[in-house]
């Protein structure tokens, strides 16, 4: 009984400030503890799992149900403010993709593209268009927001939908998987060129051998895995099994392809300057071995916790 009353739980949580979390769970679980245990008196026996989903489905989906927990003066109904807090997350990041997909095709059409130059307008476009969208959207939610009936939005919500974490589980911070995505998107366009690998006026360039070739689509696929990864944990920002073991699975393609490279004589290494004055620094196999090493030991500690999480996950 109490697999479902958590996880259910645990879906409310994610649509609440983190400040609230805590005494809401709380309350939340004891009221459907208290109506289960209510329901099996008068039923004389322990509720199956079809009646204890019956009573999740007649609390409503948890977006809902979290509404009801943080009344507030705003332009936007607190019975939809969570609904409209998810779409907002949405637009914004569907605005910052498509911007930085238009400042890469912007990188590639030009002869001699500067990246710190197209920074700073990136910022202010996706900026500028996110306060439109903002603006929209709060607008929409203003003059349509009472006419949406909020039970048919989610007629066809059922609890087997619940994702299934651990109620002791921490959530994903949504900051550090925007972070994630950002520098997933920017390492791999410039792996690829489509923006350059030299920095700054007194250029510090990364001069990689003839080897990277062959193994840069594998990198590539890991990269998209990776970064797939990243985008499913910032939409939704807790761990489950699924989660747990496709974030475990990238370890090993990673290690395998520090190992390949670790074999090779000279993988990278760094120019700085230009010219005469210009100085090279390789990176020896001793470097990338230390490299590997020490990723070795973060991937099994991160095995490790995240193989706890998994067997704390009902």
């Amino acid at each position: 009984m109490n697999n479902w009353l958590e996880r259910y739980t645990y879906a409310v949580k994610s649509y609440l400030p983190a400040q609230v979390r805590g005494d809401v769970a709380d309350e939340l679980l004891s009221d459907l503890q208290d109506e289960c245990d209510y329901r099996a008196e008068t039923l004389n026996r322990d509720l199956t799992d079809d009646e204890i989903k019956a009573l999740l489905k007649e609390r409503g989906h948890p977006m809902l149900v979290a509404a009801d927990f943080q009344p507030r003066p705003t332009l936007v109904s607190h019975s939809l403010f969570p609904v409209y807090l998810q779409l907002l997350r949405w637009l914004v990041m569907a605005i910052a993709l498509v911007q930085i997909c238009l400042a890469g095709l912007s990188l590639i059409q030009q002869q001699d593209p500067r990246v710190w130059q197209i920074l700073p307008q990136l910022f202010w476009s996706t900026l500028n268009a996110s306060l439109y969208g903002f603006a929209w959207l709060t607008l929409i939610f203003y003059l349509f927001g009472e006419s949406i009936n909020r039970t048919e939005l989610f007629k066809h919500w059922k609890p087997d939908t619940l994702p299934k974490v651990s109620a002791e589980g921490e959530y994903i911070s949504r900051t550090g998987s925007a972070i994630e995505v950002v520098v997933l998107v920017y390492f791999t366009a410039w792996l690829n060129r489509i923006i350059p690998r030299s920095l700054g006026e007194n250029p510090i360039a990364f001069v990689f051998s003839e080897q990277w070739i062959g193994l840069l689509p594998w990198i590539n696929a890991l990269l998209l895995a990776s970064l797939l990864m990243a985008v499913a944990k910032l939409i939704f920002p807790y761990w489950t099994r699924r989660k747990l073991i496709g974030d475990m699975a990238l370890h090993l393609p990673t290690l395998i392809i520090l190992a390949v490279i670790y074999q090779w004589d000279s993988a990278l290494s760094v120019v700085i300057g230009t010219g005469e004055h210009a100085r090279e620094f390789a990176f020896s196999s001793t470097w990338i071995g230390i490299g590997l090493a020490g990723y070795a030991i973060v991937a099994l500690i991160d095995v490790i916790t995240k193989a706890r999480q998994y067997r704390a996950i009902g």
